[in-house]
């Protein structure tokens, strides 16, 4: 028993809106990741422990797209990511994964660390390294992802009559390293909506 009753039930029905989201596949409400590596807005840019932390998860979620479990410490992946994606975000640019795709081949850095770029991670390989982003995004089942909602807390909460929402995210059918990925996704909007709430 859960101790509601049927009319509590049709009153929550009635005066809320109820959406099943359902990221990489269409079987209810997709949600399109695009607006994900979006730069965050200026109250997240200045919690620099916070960008940091998003900046680190981001990248780890690609990289566990791509099949790669990878320390952030020792991985030139994962470095090389999250330095392109710290220095767009800094300069307030927008990212999506075409656009990193093509600033992994030719980066806006020139030293990682005490190292110059080709030194630290030569282009041959940071090839190899796009060509197998550039393969996920090619990949008809990817299509999926990048179509939909954006992944926006507040649309997730009221609709745009502001009208209650609950929000339930499906990611049953999802990879584990899919879910991982989502999951990523969601939690770094969270977070970066809840920093700039008030009280």
């Amino acid at each position: 028993q859960w101790g509601q009753d049927g009319e509590r039930i049709r009153n929550l029905r009635r005066n809320t809106d109820m959406a099943i989201y359902t990221p990489g596949s269409s079987a209810g409400l997709p949600v399109s990741i695009l607006k994900s590596f979006a730069a965050p807005d200026s109250k997240l840019l200045e919690d620099l422990d916070l960008l940091r932390d998003r900046i680190q998860t981001t990248a780890s979620g690609i990289l566990e797209l791509l099949g790669m479990k990878v320390d952030p410490l020792q991985s030139r992946e994962h470095i090389l990511l999250a330095n392109i994606i710290e220095h767009s975000w800094m300069a307030g640019k927008d990212l999506d994964l075409g656009s990193l795709i093509q600033l992994i081949q030719n980066p806006p850095i020139e030293r990682i660390g005490v190292f110059d770029l080709e030194s630290f991670y030569p282009a041959k390989e940071r090839f190899k390294l796009s060509m197998t982003l550039n393969n996920l995004l090619a990949a008809p089942g990817f299509q999926s992802w990048l179509e939909g909602e954006a992944l926006d807390v507040g649309s997730m909460l009221y609709t745009p009559s502001g009208t209650p929402r609950t929000s339930i995210f499906s990611i049953a059918h999802l990879s584990d390293a899919e879910r991982m990925f989502f999951v990523t996704l969601l939690l770094n909007q969270i977070l970066g909506w809840m920093r700039t709430q008030s009280g």
